[in-house]
């Protein structure tokens, strides 16, 4: 369906807004129990991204090297 279908003007179109596709409000208030916090990322996967021990070293190194110069 296009726009016009839904009778929404141009100047109103929600769609390209940042938040548009995001779970905003998912959490709405922070979480003490693991499970709870398990359950919501499997609602929809949030968060930092798990990082190997590698990928950690690696920026550690490349931060190191940027304030040194």
């Amino acid at each position: 369906m296009k726009d016009e279908d839904y009778n929404i003007p141009e100047d109103q179109d929600y769609t390209s807004a940042v938040s548009a596709y995001d779970c905003t409000g998912l959490i709405p208030a922070g979480t003490v129990h693991e499970k709870t916090l398990e359950a919501y990322r499997e609602l929809y996967p949030f968060g930092a991204p798990e990082m190997s021990e590698k990928e950690m070293e690696q920026m550690r190194e490349k931060d190191k090297k940027e304030n040194q110069d």
